[in-house]
């Protein structure tokens, strides 16, 4: 029987949208992909190219599986490369310090080329994604759904939290996400954390137990497609298609069928593999193993099984007295007979064959030296469990703390693990962890701090790290084993190179890239035979990932487009005579333009639009299709663009189709209405981020009482604090500082970034860690004050600073805010929501200052209007507080307003004359019956926590002045007994209230 054509109703145009949409997400974070260019240039026809598509799509002559036009190319990239058997012939250990060097006089010793890999991937065009995507929106979410949660971690759909009353299968895959798949990260920690917590448990209660972790050797490369569409496998799932599912199934398969017979590794495995770098591969492969998993879970019954893609996690209690590893390999496979076959091989760990009755011609093998088996009892099995769990408290401060680079390169060289003879010390798993995949790590790591560096600094102010990074990368990275170790990492960084203008640097980097290459072919297999046409492949591959890198980077501020911009990108002929280049410095910056507004920039469009955009973006038509602009939700973007009427029209595609799109926390810095309407707010975000918030409670601006008060509630619901804990920085800007930003010349200098970033991750490893950080007025470049904030609200910190003065709509007018950002989970997961409060008006000194600092300009302070103008209640999960910047706490009225609103006040200054503003605060701790939480700049100093307290001596929780560097304090402030005390009226600890005093009704709930 012959494929049924696809119908209108099967495939929509709105459907293509959609399914380009997560395509274009999936494709940005395969790091396999070079596709910038290729989404770049395709979605500036965006509608002709989907239009085009779907008649393709609906043609009853269906003949792109077989196009291999249609389809895309192939590359290889760098995998391994083993010189062990030059051990044999160095005449006893000798090893030089130049690793080019030392690899030369090996290869003249021995005289043998060393086994080189290279693995395939696919290149598929945007066409083919895009089908790809449709089709695990329409089809492959039905497998998907057949795996166990519990037992299948890795590469899992996004999914609806709401199930629809209509009984349709195809509503649980979420629609709306913008990408396909839930986020690696949080899916490997569960895998990884359930598996210790149930080994815990066992030797906890006095078991003995087995612990085994192994993966499939070539798994991808091995596993042949077509067991999809087997009536065996379908009925092991129980799942059966309709015929248009079929169809459409059937056309990838072929389609994938088609590419693989166009590449070399199809002579050497002509049974089949499934591509590298395609989305639908991911689903293909961890559907294979579904029966493994229940025949496992059945006839095992483990404490533990879980299944990260092909790696193995199983825990059993070892009631057979199991000893070594040829003991339990046989009793694994007489137990999971007959899925579960021994293979002869010459290892001396017993290698384990999956035999699927529906996957004959797939080869599934379980190497022995692969597989880890652990016998462990109590107590020394908790101690290794201990010891597995420290190391993975090591590598998860990485990610909870802000950057801080080493300033040598040996010291970058040893956190990375680059130096360590046995970087498999550091594990986090019981997985086999070789030096490679953890140096892979330590890299990674080290590398993401360096391109926020490269975000966050003037490139001048760390030129220095900067060299000693590269010179770390020239001896660990761009050497033949490091040319197969970091394949992925170098073009990342060649783009830093490029994006602080280190165009020397950049040069060189490709003439020793291009040197390597040379040497690898001179000395590996990878210069002869047919590993020489696949090594060219892979060095076209690497080409491109480097122009596209270039490209991304020129997007940066901070790139100069010039001819020594170009004079770099030309060096990258070295590599491939035949690359595409810009032929001008005007063709660069139009390409890297339009990579910014298709957000496949270095830089995000969403960071472009709020911080830097000056005109307004036309942008291509929009789509006329009804159906087109629902599904693609383009009614509330457009909604959403007039919230966000202060800034310039925005690119709507760059909305529409992000990579990287608005946070929670960012979309009210783009559209502060949103939050004077939690509607307004809950629309945005499924409008941008395609996430339903399902929280009832109201968050942001209360509307106004019958009888208003002169001030402004904003609520961000979450469960209450007994206590609050305050950190409070003794924190210096200076005078030149404070002038530099009024000039728009911000000190954004390495020495001030390092010391704000150790500051803040002393709070953060507190014991104790505070419940708010507090710094003072004009105190952080805006900039550095949003990533902190994100920072620290991953942390479940909420964070109140002063931020230096920037531009307002106006050039001539600055604003000096205070940036508040508050932790909550009210959009369904652990977020924080971010305003800025503007200073009411500019104390006398500071506006005789701005005249002074700039006199042709005449600068002048923002003065907030309206409700905007009015002092703020912040009720943070239960907890009132208000925020006063500096001299707007002179203002009577912003103070007695709010007598009896607050549990605390919290001034932020840059204050000399601390005398008055010491009896100021000391009268208002009193007066409104109030803590007052006040920070200075360290010049000056006097930050405190300030009780309304009885006895003298327990007035200030903390009080601190003077000394030669930044340094905090933590304070508590225990606002439920100030509550309880006011309700009561039966002063212990506290003062009486003030004569007039009411207690709001907000704050009488226990």
């Amino acid at each position: 029987m012959g494929k049924m054509p696809l119908l209108k109703r099967d495939v929509s145009l709105g459907d293509l949208y959609v399914a380009y949409r997560k395509a274009k997400v999936e494709a940005y974070y395969e790091n396999t992909h070079v596709q910038a260019l290729a989404f770049t240039e395709y979605e500036q026809n965006l509608a002709e190219n989907l239009a085009r598509l779907h008649r393709i799509l609906l043609d009853k002559e269906e003949t792109w599986s077989s196009d291999l036009e249609f389809i895309g190319t192939y590359a290889y990239l760098p995998k391994s490369i083993e010189a062990t058997a030059w051990n044999d012939h160095s005449g006893g250990h000798f090893s030089a310090v130049d690793p080019i060097a030392d690899w030369k006089r090996r290869f003249d010793e021995s005289g043998k080329r060393a086994e080189a890999k290279l693995r395939l991937i696919i290149r598929p065009s945007v066409d083919f994604q895009v089908i790809t995507a449709l089709w695990i929106m329409k089809v492959d979410h039905l497998f998907d759904a057949s795996l166990n949660p519990a037992l299948s971690y890795a590469n899992r759909l996004r999914r609806s939290r709401v199930v629809s009353s209509d009984e349709s299968r195809r509503e649980d895959i979420n629609l709306s996400a913008t990408g396909l798949f839930v986020p690696y990260f949080s899916a490997y920690r569960q895998w990884r954390e359930k598996g210790l917590a149930a080994m815990e448990d066992a030797l906890s209660r006095g078991k003995s137990i087995l612990a085994i972790t192994m993966d499939i050797e070539q798994f991808y490369h091995r596993v042949c497609p077509r067991f999809l569409l087997r009536r065996r496998f379908l009925s092991a799932i129980q799942l059966r298609l309709s015929r248009a599912e079929r169809s459409l199934t059937d056309s990838l398969l072929q389609a994938i069928e088609t590419w693989y017979r166009s590449t070399p590794d199809y002579a050497d495995r002509p049974l089949g593999a499934i591509p590298v770098g395609l989305s639908a591969s991911k689903i293909i492969a961890n559907v294979l193993l579904v029966e493994l998993d229940d025949a496992i879970a059945t006839n095992i019954r483990p404490l533990y099984y879980g299944r990260y893609v092909d790696d193995i996690f199983l825990v059993f209690e070892n009631t057979q007295q199991l000893d070594g590893g040829r003991a339990v390999a046989a009793w694994l496979t007489k137990t999971l007979a007959p899925l579960l076959k021994p293979k002869r091989d010459s290892s001396k760990s017993p290698s384990l064959r999956v035999d699927l009755a529906y996957a004959r011609d797939s080869e599934l093998i379980f190497a022995g030296p692969k597989q880890k088996i652990f016998a462990l009892s109590s107590p020394h099995g908790l101690d290794l469990i201990e010891h597995i769990r420290e190391q993975i408290r090591l590598q998860s401060s990485e990610h909870r703390l802000l950057p801080v680079v080493p300033e040598s390169g040996a010291e970058m060289a040893s956190r990375a693990l680059l130096a360590s003879h046995d970087a498999t010390r550091h594990v986090d798993a019981l997985r086999k962890a070789d030096s490679v995949s953890v140096r892979r790590l330590g890299l990674s790591l080290l590398l993401g701090d360096i391109e926020i560096y490269a975000s966050d600094l003037r490139p001048s102010s760390w030129s220095v790290v900067r060299r000693e990074f590269y010179a770390l990368i020239t001896r660990h990275a761009l050497t033949p084993f490091g040319f197969f170790e970091f394949a992925t990492y170098l073009p990342r960084v060649f783009g830093i190179m490029l994006g602080c203008g280190d165009f020397d640097a950049a040069s060189d980097f490709i003439s020793v890239f291009a040197q390597v290459a040379e040497l690898l072919q001179e000395t590996s297999t990878v210069g002869k035979g047919k590993q020489q046409s696949r090594f060219m492949l892979c060095m076209k591959h690497c080409t491109e990932a480097f122009r596209q890198t270039a490209l991304q980077a020129a997007t940066r501020q901070t790139s100069k487009l010039d001819s020594r911009y170009l004079s770099v990108l030309r060096k990258l002929r070295l590599l491939d005579p035949d690359v595409s280049l810009p032929s001008s410095s005007e063709r660069l910056g139009r390409l890297a333009h339009q990579l910014l507004l298709a957000d496949w920039g270095s830089r995000p469009y969403k960071e472009f639009w709020y911080m830097s955009q000056s005109t307004d973006e036309s942008g291509p038509p929009v789509p006329r299709e009804t159906e087109v602009r629902r599904k693609l939700r383009l009614g509330a973007i457009r909604r959403f663009r007039k919230l966000a009427g202060r800034l310039k029209v925005p690119h709507w595609p760059a909305l529409a189709f992000p990579t990287r799109p608005l946070r929670v926390d960012e979309i009210p810095l783009a559209a502060p209405d949103v939050l004077n309407d939690p509607n307004a707010y809950r629309k945005a975000i499924m409008a941008l981020r395609g996430a339903r918030v399902l929280e009832s409670a109201r968050i942001g601006i209360e509307p106004e009482p019958p009888s208003p008060k002169a001030f402004t509630t904003f609520v961000v619901p979450g469960a209450p604090r007994e206590r609050i804990t305050i950190g409070i920085s003794s924190y210096k800007t200076t005078e030149d500082q404070w002038k530099a930003a009024a000039l728009g010349r911000h000190d954004r200098s390495l020495l001030r970034y390092r010391g704000l970033n150790d500051l803040i991750n002393r709070m953060l490893t507190e014991p104790v860690r505070p419940d708010y950080i507090v710094f003072p007025e004009l105190s952080i470049p805006l900039r550095w004050a949003l990533r902190f904030a994100k920072k620290l609200a991953s942390n479940r910190v909420s964070f109140l600073s002063g931020v230096e003065y920037h531009r307002d709509t106006r050039p001539s007018v600055l604003r000096n805010d205070c940036l508040v950002s508050l932790v909550t989970n009210w959009p369904g997961y652990a977020s924080h929501v971010v305003r800025l409060q503007s200073k009411f008006a500019a104390a006398h000194q500071e506006a005789v200052g701005l005249r002074r600092v700039d006199p042709t300009r005449n600068k002048s302070l923002y003065r907030p209007t309206g409700y905007l103008a009015l002092p703020t209640l912040y009720v943070h999960r239960g907890y009132c507080f208000s925020v006063l910047i500096c001299s707007d706490l002179t203002t009577i009225a912003n103070r007695s307003v709010l007598c009896g609103e607050l549990d605390t006040l919290f001034v932020l200054e840059w204050n000399s004359d601390v005398k008055t503003f010491s009896s100021l605060v000391e009268a208002t701790a009193m007066d409104l019956h109030t803590f007052v939480v006040q920070v200075n700049n360290r010049l000056y100093g006097d930050s405190r926590i300030r009780v309304p307290a009885k006895e003298d001596y327990l007035r200030d929780v903390v009080q601190v002045k003077g000394g030669i560097s930044d340094y905090y304090v933590l304070g508590q402030i225990d606002y439920q007994s100030l509550r309880q005390e006011q309700r009561r009226k039966s002063p212990r600890i506290f003062k009486p209230t003030p004569i007039g005093f009411t207690m709001s009704q907000r704050r009488r709930v226990k």
